[in-house]
């Protein structure tokens, strides 16, 4: 497996961990009112935001190789 595709397949992956955990932070809040669920929820929900453009940028850079 080269290099690019190993990247492109790991912040796949890590944005998909990162709407797993914001769901899971989000149903755990409602279930048992932690904040500090929520607050685990909106990290990750920025964590996943800013991967996305990462890989926009990084996707469209690789292309070229």
């Amino acid at each position: 497996m080269s290099l690019r595709i190993f990247h492109i397949v790991f912040i796949t992956v890590s944005i998909a961990l990162s709407v797993f955990v914001t769901a899971w932070g989000v149903r755990n809040y409602f279930v048992a009112g932690s904040l500090g669920s929520l607050g685990l929820a909106a990290v990750f929900l920025l964590f996943g935001i800013a991967l996305v453009f990462y890989a926009h940028r990084t996707f469209r850079k690789l292309r070229d190789l």
